[in-house]
């Protein structure tokens, strides 16, 4: 995401939990499974049964107040939190969305949204973005460990073949990381796997996602008899440096202020919006779906106060807030071209952002602590969620409750 700067990120705790071990992760021996409805992908959209599936998403970080997701994945939570993810998941159905895209989550995470069927899952695998050299043979080894065991653990926490809408190997690698690997490997133009082939003039930071992204097809086809979609989540600040179309679809993370910062042109030199920059993003490769895979807007208190069209990195009302992340919604549904799908980031407030202490309360001056479409409520000794008008805005453009929908938690009733 552009300019987010974190204290302590996910991302980077992350890293040292699951790339840590060259080693190949030891797996479950478990039979084959084929997915019926396994997504596949037209010139333009996602599909599911054959028929485009308008993404309509969110990113979920399931870590309340006193939590540290890093910590979630390697301990067994408590009952209270597994409740809270429940409602959480049900909530987020309610709301209308059909996609949680998920970093590394704790393992009910999944089985939750297993009782979902409308809910369908796309999947993080997150690289050290900073990498000085992604084509380094112990990082490639670290990475293909971490896709072994992140797909490793989301079938054995499912009972059914998961709805896996897609993965995304890798999240806004740094240009500085993209620019050494490229300059470090100028031999390298072309990758040829078994799944996926880049064109003879790729990268050598292009090679290595290929790479990736066919050891993620090659695993899973191997493994589980499945083969899902993959992408990468690229962003503005690499996108002149950087591109997939080699990949099942392709993926950018948006943000209507700094689209305004960097003023992108188009090739007559027009100065474009966010609208327009990913209308322009899918035109360059017309017949490959474009997915946003990130956008939102925080409604950090103490942060400099822009305003609409463009809103600010922190300091929005929640008012512009809920005016703001519709208008991207609009601006996906009305693009020159057809665009598969918006994903918003986040649901959950993200008060975990510096340390331990700190995720015990709510920092005014963390931009990053705010994007969350709820509230976090304190009820006793225990939070709850509260709807903010971001929350019920999409409620209402992406639709209302379906009738088998069983949410018991009162933000579902909530318009």
């Amino acid at each position: 995401m552009v300019f987010r700067f974190p204290k302590l990120s996910l991302a980077l705790a992350l890293f040292f939990i699951t790339a840590c071990s060259t080693k190949a992760p030891t797996s479950l021996t478990l039979p084959p499974v084929i997915a019926k409805d396994q997504v596949a992908v037209s010139d333009h959209y996602l599909l599911q049964n054959q028929t485009p599936f308008h993404v309509k998403g969110v990113v979920y970080v399931p870590a309340y107040p006193g939590d540290l997701p890093w910590e979630l994945i390697t301990q067994r939570i408590s009952s209270d939190l597994k409740n809270r993810i429940n409602l959480d998941i049900q909530d987020i159905a309610a709301m209308g969305a059909n996609t949680i895209r998920l970093w590394d989550a704790p393992n009910y995470t999944y089985q939750a949204i297993e009782k979902q069927s409308q809910l369908w899952i796309l999947q993080t695998i997150w690289f050290d973005v900073r990498q000085q050299d992604f084509q380094d043979k112990d990082f490639k080894a670290q990475s293909k460990a971490t896709i072994a065991r992140t797909l490793d653990r989301i079938y054995r926490n499912s009972e059914h073949p998961p709805r896996i809408l897609a993965f995304l190997v890798g999240n806004e690698l740094s240009r500085a990381s993209v620019t050494r690997t490229d300059n470090l490997h100028p031999d390298i133009t072309q990758y040829t796997g078994t799944y996926i082939q880049t064109g003879p003039n790729a990268t050598a930071t292009e090679c290595f996602l290929a790479e990736m992204a066919d050891y993620l097809k090659t695993y899973e086809q191997k493994r589980y008899g499945r083969q899902s979609l993959v992408s990468y989540a690229n962003e503005i600040r690499t996108d002149d440096i950087l591109d997939t179309p080699f990949l099942d679809f392709r993926s950018y993370n948006g943000y209507s202020y700094a689209v305004n910062d960097y003023q992108p042109e188009d090739a007559q030199g027009n100065v474009l919006d966010f609208g327009g920059w990913i209308s322009w993003l899918k035109t360059k490769h017309p017949n490959i779906p474009l997915l946003v895979t990130e956008t939102g807007l925080s409604i950090s208190p103490n942060a400099h106060h822009k305003g609409a069209p463009h809103y600010g990195y922190g300091g929005n009302t929640e008012a512009e807030q809920a005016e703001g992340l519709s208008a991207r919604w609009q601006d996906i549904q009305s693009a020159s071209v057809p665009i598969a799908g918006l994903i918003i980031h986040e649901y959950l407030d993200a008060w975990w952002k510096f340390s331990k202490e700190d995720s015990l309360t709510q920092d005014p001056e963390d931009v990053e602590e705010w994007f969350g479409l709820v509230a976090f409520e304190k009820n006793g000794s225990e939070y709850t969620t509260q709807p903010r008008q971001s929350y019920k805005q999409l409620k209402q453009l992406w639709g209302k409750v379906p009738p088998n929908l069983q949410a018991t938690d009162p933000l579902s009733q909530q318009e």
